[in-house]
């Protein structure tokens, strides 16, 4: 503890003079954090809360573990001096280095540090500060620190779940494009994964729903090439049935009534007794394409 200690003080030696904030400064160099918190406290209810003092305060609550409580004060004390921004990130990014802290507190505290100075360096602890983003629910830096996390990581094994929660992430803020470019790499990447797995199913319903879409548009050539690709490499038993029918529903739509018959015949042969309502659907078909003449 006293490595980090001495090198939190070194970095914060221009931070208080003397009264309340000098006290609290000595009491914090000791690694009294009990005491400065209780200075603190003392200095706020008497209205001789200082910078300096919200600074010491904060950091001493961090340090003997009411991070929350510790962050807002420290927010107090950069809004009032904005020249302790970068002094607070040191304090917080060593804070975050003490031996025994849980994964997710020294997270926080990289994130809170980051936040403070966008010049600090994260490294691969990008990951778990996008993880905090990630876990409340705040997307959109979530996005941004995942993206550059796997941008200067590539190789790290990081980067399996980093893409599948890029995925969530981009689907939440909207971004359709970049959500699937996400499940793209994931799947391309690690594809035996669990998350990959999930991600190849996800974009094979993405892929039926395209078709679809061309199908109620009216471009049954499209449909028919998404609809022939799931067939043929969708793991999903029901989504191949759905797309064997949707390829009858194109062939048919575009004239071609032998192709729908061969498509709808295909339905039938591959149902093992789950594939329900779509069968007796195809069953029907066939039977107006006979009624048309087909056999």
């Amino acid at each position: 503890m006293r490595r980090w200690l001495a090198t939190v003080l070194v970095l914060i030696a221009g931070c208080g003079g003397g009264g309340v904030s000098g006290d609290m400064r000595h009491a914090f160099e000791k690694g009294d954090f009990a005491e400065t918190v209780t200075l603190g406290r003392h200095a706020i209810r008497n209205g001789k809360a200082s910078p300096d003092v919200h600074f010491y305060y904060g950091a001493a609550l961090v340090a003997v573990g009411r991070d929350p409580e510790g962050f807002a004060e420290v927010d107090s004390a950069v809004a009032a001096d904005a020249d302790l921004a970068k002094k607070a990130a040191v304090v917080l990014g060593e804070l975050a280095q003490r031996e025994g802290l849980a994964v997710l507190d020294r997270a926080r505290r990289l994130r809170k540090a980051f936040e403070l100075d966008h010049t600090v360096d994260l490294g691969r602890d990008r990951f778990a500060v996008a993880a905090t983003y990630y876990e409340d629910r705040d997307y959109e830096h979530a996005a941004a620190i995942y993206s550059d996390a796997v941008s200067k990581f590539p190789d790290a094994p990081e980067c399996e779940v980093a893409y599948a929660r890029l995925s969530e992430s981009y689907r939440a803020l909207g971004d359709e494009e970049k959500s699937r470019a996400a499940m793209e790499t994931l799947v391309k990447r690690f594809p035996a994964s669990g998350e990959a797995r999930g991600a190849a199913a996800n974009l094979n319903d993405i892929m039926y729903q395209e078709a679809q879409t061309h199908y109620n548009a009216g471009e049954y050539d499209q449909a028919i090439t998404i609809a022939g690709e799931l067939v043929s490499k969708a793991d999903n038993r029901s989504l191949q049935q759905k797309a064997r029918f949707l390829l009858g529903q194109s062939y048919e739509a575009k004239g071609d009534r032998a192709a729908a018959y061969e498509a709808y015949r295909e339905v039938i042969r591959n149902d093992r007794g789950d594939s329900g309502q779509i069968v007796e659907r195809a069953r029907s078909r066939i039977e107006v394409l006979q009624e048309a003449g087909l056999r």
